[in-house]
Parts: C-alpha cells; structure tokens; sequence
C-alpha cells in the first residue's frame, strides 16, 4: 500500500529548507568545560516557540498533505477541501506527537536532543556522524545512549494517527510503517543539518549578485 512517499519527500523538502533557513546559536557540546544543560525552560522554548511557533511547521504539515490530496492518500478522506482539511490536521498531529514524545522522554532521562555536527573531516565520516545522531543522544557528560524517546515519538506518533485513519489501517502494520519512514525521514534531515555550513555557502554562491 502506499503510504504517501510524495508528501514525506515534500515534508523532507521543506524542513530541509528551514535547517538551512532558521539562524542557530553556536553552544557547545556536552562534555565541553563551557557545555550547560538545558534547563526547563529551555526545553520548553524548544517545544512551544521553536516548533509550535516556527512557520515551517505549519507550510511542511500544509506541503506534506497536499502530497496526500494529490495522490488521495487515504482515498476515502476523497481530494475535496475537507479531505485536504483532514490530511493537514492529521500530518500535524504526528509531527506534533513526534516532537512532544521526543522532547520530553530526552528531558525525563537527561538527554540533549540537539543536533551536535562531527568535528571531524571527511564526507564519509560526517555522514557517519549525522547518521549515529538519529539513534543516540548524549547525555550533559558527553557519553552517547540510544535515544529511545526518538524511537517513541517516530513510531509512536505513527501507531497513534492511524486510529483516525480508516479501519483497513492497522496501528501494528501501517503505523509501523509511518514510523520506518520517520526515521529514514530523520536521517535525511540529518544530514541537512550537518552539512548545512557547506549548503549554505553553495547557495549563497548561487544568488544574483
């Protein structure tokens, strides 16, 4: 069954963009003499004003759900306005459920869910890097532990829209699916984020001058 590739790669796009787009404070990596944990407050910007207050999160769930309406993904929600109002709603709830379980399972174990860049050289070790950052996340010493609230909120948020979804979609099958596509989703973004200093530099050359 397809499950929307269209719109996860126009969801993929548009993050894309943001992580190159959205300007990032320099902080230092955990472990570093200068590396300060994140405190609740913190965590909770992250959440409220960050995601919930970033126009990228609105356009990559609009963007996401015109894929879905282009390909009448779920066909009975049909390509009308309602059905396109279902698919926005529905796209937004996973990424707000993704995001929720993953901020707050990292604050709950002590976990930095940042995204820290290699600092190394070489593609392919950078790769590697951005590729370890979906699975792990350090800890305010700087050790590495598999980051299981990334795998809540991927396959939770997956398993928990399809409840909404019609009955031939089954929370142990299609949701899980939803979820494998999250974290190849992730890996992508990843790697946005840890080759953004090279992008941005490419497409500032492209620009008119």
């Amino acid at each position: 069954m397809n499950l929307g590739l269209s719109w996860r790669i126009l969801c993929f796009v548009v993050t894309a963009s943001s992580a190159l787009c959205m300007a990032q404070s320099p902080f230092a990596r955990p472990g570093d003499p200068a590396y300060a944990p994140l405190s609740g407050q913190e965590r909770s910007d992250r959440f409220f004003k960050d995601y919930l207050g970033s126009p990228f999160t609105y356009i990559a769930a609009a963007g996401a759900a015109s894929g879905g309406q282009i390909g009448n993904d779920p066909k009975e929600w049909g390509r009308t306005w309602e059905g396109y109002g279902r698919r926005v709603g529905t796209t937004f709830a996973m990424f707000t459920i993704q995001t929720g379980l993953h901020e707050a399972g990292d604050a709950a174990l002590g976990l930095d869910p940042r995204y820290f860049r290699c600092r190394c050289r070489g593609g392919l070790r950078r790769s590697w890097n951005a590729l370890q950052m979906t699975f792990l996340a350090y800890d305010s010493q700087g050790h590495k532990h598999i980051d299981f609230p990334q795998f809540a909120g991927a396959y939770g948020s997956g398993m928990i829209v399809t409840t909404w979804y019609p009955r031939r979609y089954d929370p142990l099958v299609q949701g899980v699916q939803m979820g494998h596509q999250e974290m190849g989703f992730e890996v992508g973004v990843n790697l946005i984020r840890e080759f953004s200093p090279e992008l941005k530099r490419f497409f500032r050359k492209l620009k008119p001058h």
